[in-house]
C-alpha cells in the first residue's frame, strides 16, 4: 500500500493494488460545512488511482457531492412523478404513468440512472421509434425522463442529465394532413349537420373546442355575452384514460373562457335545445342546467371520445374526405381564422391557447392567406367573400350579418 500524491502531497488518500492487478483508492474528504466523508474506488492503473484521488478532494472543496450509484431509472422516475403528481392535472399523471409503464420500464427502469449515456437513450428512442411510436410520442418520453433527471440533478443525487445531448429524430416521410381545406370543411360541415350523432362535430369545427370541452358543456355553459350575443362558458373538460373517463379543469389557466358563437354554431346549440328534450323525455329525464349539450342519444349521457372518433370517420366518408381526426377539427378552426386575417390573438384566446406561439406553431397550416370575430360559419348558403374585421370591430357584429367563409392540442 502507498500513499497518493494530492494538490498537499503524499499524505492525501492511499493507493493499493489488488490481487487482480487493479487499484483500489481510499481518501478522506471535507466538504465545506464541515462535514467530511470517506471515498474510495478501483481503477487500471495507479495514475488513475492518483487521478482520482485529486478529483475527489477537488469536489469536495467545491461541495460537490459523489453520485448515487445505485438509483435506477426506475426508481428515479417514479419519484418525480410522485413528488409531481400534486402539480400535475390528473390527465397530465395517468399520461405519464402510461408513458412510463409502456415505454421506460422494459427497456430503462433497472438501469442505473448515473451510467445512463446520451447514445443509450437514443439507441432506446430507435427502439421505440421501431415498435411504431411516433416522434410525438417519443418526445413525451424523453420530457419525462428529461423533468425526473432535473430534478435529480437538482437534489445533488447525479451530475449530469443525459437527455439533454438525445433527441428523438424524425425519419422523412409523407407531410400528414393536419387540417381541412375551406372546401373540404363546408362539405363536412354539411354531411355532419345531416347526423344527429356527428352534431357535436359540427358545432367543433365551428367554434375551435377541443373533443372533451365539447362533451362536457351542459346547459349552464350556455348564456350570453355583455352585448348579448350567444357564447359557450368553457371551464371543464371531460377526458379518458383506458377507456374511463373522468371530468377535469382545462389544459391551462388560458382555457377557461368564453368562446363566441357564429350563426351557425347558435344554430346547432338550440336545434340540440329542442332534440335533447324529445330524447329526454324518451329515456324519462328533465333537461336540467347540468344536462349535457351534446349527449348521447341512447343513453343521454356524455359521448365517449371513441364513438365520436367512429363518427368522424363516417362522416368523413360519407363527404369523401381524407379521414381525420376530430382534434383536426381544432386545427382547421385555427387555420381558417388566420387565413382570414384576423389577429393570431385574438384566435389564440378563443381556443383557450397559453401562448400565440401554439397557435401559430402548431395550428396554423398550409392555406394560410377581435375575438368576436372568431366565429366561423359554414353553411353551404353563406358563400359570400368573408372580410377581416379590425380590431376596433370586434364583437360589434350583429347576428344579421353577412356571413364569413371559413378557412383552416
Amino acid at each position: 500500500m502507498t500513499k497518493a500524491k494530492g494538490r498537499n502531497g503524499w499524505h492525501a488518500g492511499t493507493i493499493e493494488q489488488l490481487p487482480s492487478g487493479r487499484y483500489r483508492w481510499r481518501v478522506r474528504v471535507t466538504y465545506p460545512d464541515g462535514t467530511k466523508e470517506r471515498q474510495a474506488g478501483t481503477v487500471r492503473t495507479k495514475t488513475e488511482a492518483q487521478q482520482a484521488i485529486t478529483k475527489a478532494l477537488q469536489e469536495a472543496v467545491a461541495g460537490q457531492r459523489p453520485v448515487t450509484k445505485s438509483l435506477t431509472v426506475g426508481e428515479m422516475v417514479r419519484e418525480h412523478m410522485a413528488a409531481m403528481r400534486p402539480t400535475w392535472a390528473q390527465r397530465t399523471y395517468l399520461n405519464n404513468l402510461y408513458l412510463f409503464e409502456h415505454y421506460i420500464l422494459p427497456g430503462l427502469a433497472d438501469k442505473k440512472a448515473a451510467g445512463i449515456q446520451p447514445k443509450d437513450l437514443r439507441a432506446h428512442f430507435e427502439k421505440l421509434g421501431e415498435s411504431g411510436l411516433g416522434v410525438s410520442g417519443q418526445k413525451q418520453v424523453r420530457s419525462l425522463l428529461s423533468g425526473a433527471y432535473k430534478r435529480a440533478v437538482g437534489d445533488g443525487v447525479l451530475r449530469e442529465n443525459p437527455t439533454a445531448y438525445a433527441r428523438p429524430v424524425a425519419t422523412r416521410q409523407a407531410a400528414k394532413v393536419k387540417a381541412f381545406t375551406p372546401d373540404e370543411a363546408g362539405r363536412f360541415f354539411a354531411s355532419a349537420l345531416e347526423d344527429r350523432w356527428a352534431l357535436p362535430l359540427a358545432f367543433m369545427a365551428v367554434t375551435g373546442l377541443r373533443i372533451g370541452e365539447a362533451v362536457a358543456l351542459t346547459w349552464e355553459d350556455v348564456g350570453t355575452d355583455r352585448a348579448g350575443l350567444p357564447v359557450v362558458m368553457v371551464n371543464k373538460t371531460r377526458s379518458e384514460f383506458q377507456g374511463q373517463p373522468y371530468d377535469g379543469k382545462p389544459k391551462t389557466a388560458a382555457g377557461v373562457r368564453a368562446v363566441p358563437l357564429s350563426t351557425d354554431a347558435a344554430a346547432i346549440v338550440e336545434d340540440m335545445r329542442r332534440r335533447v328534450t324529445v330524447e329526454a323525455d324518451a329515456h324519462g329525464k328533465a333537461v336540467g342546467p347540468l344536462s349535457y349539450v351534446f349527449p348521447s342519444p341512447l343513453t343521454g349521457e356524455a359521448m365517449a371520445h371513441d364513438s365520436l372518433r367512429n363518427i368522424m370517420e363516417r362522416t368523413c366518408r360519407r363527404a369523401g374526405l381524407p379521414l381525420l381526426s376530430p382534434h383536426k377539427l381544432r386545427h382547421t378552426f385555427a387555420s381558417m381564422n388566420l387565413a382570414l386575417g384576423l389577429p393570431v390573438g385574438d384566435v389564440s384566446a378563443v381556443m383557450g391557447h397559453a401562448s400565440t406561439a401554439v397557435t401559430m406553431n402548431f395550428y396554423q397550416t398550409s392555406y394560410e392567406v377581435g375575438r368576436r370575430a372568431v366565429a366561423l360559419n359554414l353553411s353551404p348558403a353563406k358563400a359570400e367573400a368573408p372580410t377581416a374585421r379590425t380590431p376596433s370591430t370586434l364583437g360589434k357584429r350583429s347576428r344579421k350579418a353577412g356571413p364569413r367563409r371559413a378557412t383552416k392540442s
